[in-house]
This record gives structure tokens, sequence and C-alpha cells, in this order.
């Protein structure tokens, strides 16, 4: 009798055990159509997401109820009208606060000591005035008003305190999202009509002090400069231009930013750092100028328009805006849709895995805006079962502040795969405040489900 070979046994089980895994890794999921890939175009859709968009006045009602921000402009003659008593009621009546709080809104602040008017006045408090009383009063071709000693030692002490309480006031929730440095200058915009004969800015260390007066204070809101001078640079701040729209003064702001140079104060030059990429992590803000009807801007001078918000970075236009029937125009809600971020998922693949029991889910994000948003809201994978019932849920590892526009972020999410899901299931994705109070749509098609958006269906 011959001997049996005793290597059959172990070769017949390693031929099992590469059918059972051909029909783990292969029959299984083609089965099913478990592994699978989708690629997806973006939508030309209006968004309207937070953070984003234009920021007509607050005080004007009407022209706010379609806009997710506001602007602020607090004079300080109306924040601090007795020494030492801050008005908060005065600030929230006038501004509507409470209601734009209630509709998940967010404001644009700016502080003003000078704007020019008609007619003179002064935009200090009378107390303060009569303390220092060491300005100018003008009438010049930009407006007449007056135009405070901003080196006075007492008005920068009461200038530290006024800003201190004022930043305690914002600090109280996130409300104030982005906060203009202003305080020096005609609409605190950092420059005197030195040509009319006022007197400059104070010396580059005074201007520091400022400064320091926003950044020690200011913890939950983008600060933001109106040039690139070295103190933006350093603290990484962002910055705004209040001509949009005239080719020449933002073609100088833009020069400014990619080469530096210096501006000319009463001692020592301020000096503009280069600050080409600051867009990446601090916004671009303004607003349109006044050297056209925004008709114009609109129409005649629409392609430079563009240009220039494109070229800047824009996520923010505001308090100059359109307004009114040109609010409501395409051309109006299309350069809205171009400011700040635009997100979306270009490509989504599924890959099974029945040793792990779990479906390993890809993303390819990308961002079509000029701009991040400059917060990392939680964003969240959502899975449910064909019935629509919500079934599992996770938290997806991705910092929307470093998806810039031109670049793209992979993630990788892993869904426990149960026997329901084999007869269809639905992905949807969750962007979120921290308070889970506002959310952001994808610009992609997708049914929204409260603050899911439904991306991704297998069948």
């Amino acid at each position: 009798m011959g001997r049996r070979n005793s290597k059959v046994p172990y070769i017949m089980m390693a031929v099992l055990a590469v059918a059972i895994a051909a029909l783990l890794i292969y029959i299984v999921p083609y089965r099913y159509q478990l592994n699978h890939t989708v690629s997806f175009k973006e939508t030309d859709e209006p968004l309207n997401n937070p953070l984003t968009g234009y920021a007509p006045s607050a005080d004007n009602e009407e022209e706010c109820q379609d806009s997710q921000l506001v602007y602020i402009g607090v004079t300080w003659s109306m924040w601090e009208p007795s020494q030492g008593e801050y008005d908060t009621e005065a600030l929230e009546e006038l501004f509507h606060i409470e209601e734009w709080k209630s509709q998940n809104k967010h404001a644009v602040l700016r502080f003003i000591c000078d704007i020019p008017g008609e007619e003179g006045h002064k935009d200090i408090p009378e107390w303060l005035y009569e303390k220092t009383r060491d300005g100018e009063f003008y009438s010049t071709e930009y407006g007449a008003g007056y135009s405070p000693d901003y080196s006075n030692e007492f008005f920068r002490e009461r200038h530290a305190l006024a800003i201190q309480a004022l930043a305690k006031y914002c600090n109280k929730d996130d409300f104030v999202a982005y906060v203009e440095l202003g305080s020096l200058g005609h609409w605190g915009e950092w420059h005197t009509n030195t040509d009319e004969g006022l007197e400059p800015l104070p010396d580059a260390e005074v201007c520091w002090d400022y400064v320091l007066d926003y950044s020690d204070n200011f913890h939950n809101a983008r600060l933001l400069m109106r040039r690139n001078f070295v103190m933006a640079a350093d603290g990484d701040l962002g910055l705004y231009n209040d001509m949009i729209g005239s080719e020449s003064d933002t073609e100088e702001w833009l020069d400014w930013i990619q080469n530096g140079g210096s501006f000319e104060t009463s001692g020592k030059a301020l000096e503009y750092e280069p600050m080409e990429d600051f867009w990446e992590k601090a916004p671009s803000g303004g607003e349109f100028t006044s050297e056209y009807t925004m008709e114009e801007l609109l129409s005649d001078r629409l392609s430079e328009t563009l240009e220039m918000i494109r070229d800047s970075h824009t996520t923010f236009i505001g308090p100059k805006c359109p307004e009114g029937d040109l609010k409501d125009g395409s051309v109006a809600e299309s350069i809205r849709e171009e400011l700040g971020y635009r997100y979306y998922i270009s490509r989504l693949s599924t890959q099974y895995s029945f040793r792990d029991g779990e479906l390993e889910v890809t993303m390819t994000w990308e961002n079509s805006g000029l701009a991040p948003l400059y917060w990392d809201w939680p964003v969240t994978m959502y899975v449910y079962n064909s019935d629509g019932e919500l079934k599992y849920w996770e938290n997806i590892e991705i910092n929307l502040s470093d998806l810039v526009p031109g670049e793209t972020v992979e993630t990788t999410n892993h869904i426990p795969f149960t026997d329901e899901f084999r007869q269809g299931y639905q992905i949807g994705i969750g962007i979120t405040d921290p308070d889970e109070e506002e959310h952001i749509l994808l610009a992609m098609e997708g049914r929204q489900t409260d603050n899911v958006q439904i991306i991704y269906t297998y069948e």
C-alpha cells in the first residue's frame, strides 16, 4: 500500500483559504457593490453661509435681513457719554444687537473717533474734549469734523479703558466676529488729511499702543488693520480695504501688501511689512468705494470690481455694499457668492473590510472660494439606514481654516458595517458652530435634513 501524500491537506487548506479570502474581499463587496468611487461637481447655487458676505449697517433693519453679517460703527461719544460710563443700552438699541443675535448673525465692529460729515461736530465725548482741547476742527474735501491729538497722554489712557470695556462687552459671546482696528484718523482708517493741513498720525511707538489696546483685550474676534503695518504682520492680523472698486487705490493697497513701504507720521514712520499671503490665516475685508455709484460698480465697472475682490481674497464687504433693489439683483448676489469660503467634496470612495467589519470612507475636500473659514467649526459624518434612521456618526478630522483655495484635503473615516446597511445607507455631512446653532452648506447637491446635508446614497 502506497503512502498518502502529506502535503495534500495543506494544499487543500491553502486553496480553501484563498477561496474564502476571495469571497470576502472581492465577491462579497462586488455582490453588494460596497467598494465604490463617485465624483461630485460643485454647484453654482447661492449658499449665503455664515461669517461671510455683505455687512450692511446694523442700524438698518430692512437691509440686514438677508445678510449673515452686520456692521457696527460705534463712535467714542456714543460709547462713553460720561467719563467711565459705557452706554451698552444705547449701543444695543441703535444697532438692534439682540435682534441680530437671535437670528445668528455676526458683526463687523469698528471703534471711531472722527467721522467727517456735512457739518462741524465732534465724535469724541464732550468730557474728553474739555480735558484735552488740543485737536483740530476742520472743514476739508472729506467733510467737516474734529481730529483729536492722538498722542495726548490722557486721551491714550482713556482710549485704553474704553477699548477694554468694549472688548469685555463683546467677549461675552461670539457675536462680534471681526474687529477693524479703527480709533486713529478719519473714519478710523489710520490717516488724516495732511494735504489740507491736518496733523499726521502720531509716532509709530504711540500707534503700537493703540494696536495693543485691541490685541490685549479682544479674544473671540479676528482683528484687521487698514494697512499692512509691521504690527499687523507681527500679530498675524487681517487687513481691510475701504476703497474696493477704486482701481488706483486698491492697486496701491495691494502693492503695499506685496512690496512693503513706509507711512509718514509726526515722528518715526510706520513701516509696511509685506503680507502677500496674509489671507490664508487672517481675513480680508473692507467696503466699496464712494468714488463711483453702486450702479457703476455693478455694471460698467463690474469686471474691474470683481478682479479687485479676487486679488484681495475678500471675505466680507460693508457697510457700503449693495442695498435695496441692487442687493436683490443677480450681479450683487454673484459677488456675494464669491466672497470668503466655498467648500465642497469632489470625490468620495468606499472600501469594505470584512476582517474589520468596517466600511472605509475617504473624501476629498476642496475650496473654490477666495479664502478659508477662519474658525475651525466641527465637521461630522452621519450615516443613516435605508429608512432614513440615524445609525452612526463620527467627527471628521479636518481643519477648515487650513483648506485654502487651490489645495485639497483628504479625510478618512470608518463606519461599523452591519447587515442592514447592505440594504442601503446614506452619508451626510454636518458643519456647525460649537453651539450647534449655525451650520455651513457645502457647494454641492444634497438633500438637507436639519443641519445635515445628504451627499451620498447607496441603494
